[in-house]
């Protein structure tokens, strides 16, 4: 029967029938009929209305008597002052309301409005016996403002956003601020013996102007320091170290510590906190306690990391906030540590996965080696053995140092990147006696006394002319050329073909990635471009046409 009045949206309309009751109330004095009988259908619609146990089927049994008990007093006892007690107590209640619907907020003002009227105008002149109470004017000011119940029963509350909050503060400051209205009123009437309609009035002006000087001071530039910080700072702490709980809190974060390392001693330190009695953590990290538990929890649900805060008391709006806020500092902190431990994991087996491609591509190179190696020896006439046994004489030793240097970075991964430097004129003698014929050109006289990193030249210099000879198995008649300049302590090396350029679409991603190749694994060249970044040194496309395809390694070399 009354399912419509549980709809969220008849909340307005449901406070506004109230309201209207409570204006047939006024109309006639306590002890009559027609007054209980509206006091009663009153209260009745606002015990409907009323926002403290909306969306709860649950009511705290002690509430629930005192409420019918008032509303029984104010019923049966009906007077004056329990209806000016009553109107303050309802000022309250709806000043309390926090809402963020704009429609709502409008609805709350109005309603404030013309509980003031009702308690200034129609109530106070008659609990305290003025002459003027039935006043014209009064009478008619109480009968202008029955429009706003009026209003009310044609407009739908906003779209609601979970439960309504009550903010008890500002509950507090509203029944206060009209509590001094009244004092002030009646005060001054019986002062200066000024009639009560004038003397509210004057109070009117009175509260007004205070408070626009109190907003005034609180906005200068040269107060804000005075009052803003100390109210900020008694509405953040609240009696709690709470500048110090957030050093005990970064201190373990910044010493790199693994999550659950940091989770124990962050709990510790919430924990130390003198009115948190214990504080669980749940979810993946385990029902871990520290301290004990209460019967006043405060859980702060987290994906990752829910938490569970006993306090020795029920705590208030604010320090629920409190609590809130420090265990949201708190899993976001685990959730970063989890989050790095994660990426060292990743970066472990990126380094892995990376070695493994190097060393990978070295055995191909030194396979393709052996494979040209032979190739040429089983070609050679029986009148030239003797040139072919020279060229796997000179070929061999070097495919051995590099084979052995290749098992040594299998057996320590860790140091693959750090190879011994060597003498540039002596690594180019050795490369133009591997390499050097009448298919490759040698061009370059490098200077004595300058170090580079063997691993750079050799992967770089073994890659690049593997590629080339690949083309020119293709293009018999590809030239293929090596350079080496030196200006300074600057090394330039240049591997050069007369072949087909490379194609757009491959040349944008030779060192950023892997790449499509009919010859290998497509990222011979995508290590030596991380590789050359390692020992500071710039591998680059320098030329890409038809005829000119030139790779240039480029960088500083160590003097002797």
């Amino acid at each position: 029967m009354f399912r419509w009045i549980d709809q969220k949206r008849h909340r307005h309309r449901l406070l506004g029938a109230s309201l209207l009751a409570l204006q047939g109330a006024l109309l006639y004095a306590p002890g009559d009929d027609e007054h209980v009988m509206f006091v009663l259908v009153h209260f009745a619609l606002i015990l409907l209305w009323q926002p403290f146990w909306q969306g709860s089927t649950r009511v705290n049994p002690g509430t629930a008597i005192a409420t019918i008990a008032l509303g029984v007093g104010i019923v049966l006892l009906s007077s004056w002052p329990l209806l000016s007690v009553w109107l303050l107590i309802l000022l309250g209640v709806i000043g309390g309301e926090q809402t963020e619907a704009r429609r709502d907020l409008a609805v709350q003002w109005l309603v404030a409005l013309y509980l003031l009227v009702a308690l200034l105008a129609a109530v106070v002149p008659r609990l305290f016996g003025f002459a003027d109470a039935e006043l014209p004017a009064l009478r008619q000011l109480v009968l202008w403002a029955s429009a706003i119940p009026v209003v009310l029963l044609f407009v739908p509350a906003g779209d609601a956003r979970g439960v309504l909050r009550f903010d008890y503060l500002r509950s507090l400051a509203i029944t206060l601020l009209a509590l001094a209205l009244v004092g002030g009123s009646v005060l001054w009437t019986y002062r200066t013996g000024t009639a009560y309609p004038l003397a509210l009035i004057q109070s009117l002006l009175f509260v007004g102007v205070i408070i626009i000087a109190v907003n005034w001071l609180w906005q200068r530039r040269a107060s804000h320091t005075m009052f803003q910080v100390l109210l900020n700072r008694y509405l953040l702490n609240l009696g709690t170290p709470f500048e110090h709980y957030l050093i005990s809190l970064s201190g373990p974060a910044a010493q790199g510590l693994e999550p659950e390392d940091y989770l124990e001693k962050a709990l510790e330190a919430m924990h130390e906190l003198e009115w948190i009695e214990g504080v669980e953590a749940r979810g993946t990290a385990g029902g871990r306690l520290v301290g004990s538990k209460t019967a006043n929890a405060t859980e702060a649900w987290d994906e990752v990391l829910p938490l569970v805060v006993y306090t020795r008391q029920e705590p208030g709006p604010a320090l629920r906030l409190h609590i809130q806020l420090l265990a949201r500092l708190v899993q976001q902190l685990y959730q970063s540590r989890v989050q790095e431990a994660e990426l060292r994991n990743q970066e472990k087996a990126r380094v892995v996965h990376e070695t493994g491609a190097r060393l990978t591509h070295d055995i191909k190179n030194l396979l393709q080696s052996l494979q040209s190696l032979t190739s040429a020896v089983v070609a050679t006439p029986p009148e030239r053995a003797g040139e072919a046994a020279e060229l796997v004489q000179r070929q061999l030793p070097y495919i051995n140092q590099r084979l052995q240097a290749t098992l040594e970075k299998l057996r320590d991964p860790a140091d693959a990147d750090h190879g011994e430097p060597v003498p540039l004129d002596e690594w180019w003698r050795e490369l133009e006696g591997r390499y050097g014929n009448d298919m490759i050109g040698f061009e370059g006289e490098p200077p004595g006394g300058l170090m580079v990193p063997r691993d750079l030249f050799d992967t770089v210099a073994e890659n690049l002319i593997e590629n080339a000879r690949y083309k020119q198995s293709g293009e018999r008649d590809l030239a293929i050329q090596v350079e080496l300049e030196v200006e300074g302590l600057t090394v330039s090396l240049r591997v050069s073909d007369s072949g087909e350029a490379v194609p757009d679409r491959v040349a944008r991603y030779l060192f950023g990635g892997a790449v499509p190749s009919s010859s290998g694994l497509g990222v011979g060249l995508y290590q030596c471009g991380r590789l050359a970044t390692y020992y500071g040194f710039t591998l680059r496309l320098e030329e890409n046409r038809r005829g000119n395809v030139t790779f240039l390694l480029q960088g500083p070399a160590d003097s002797a």
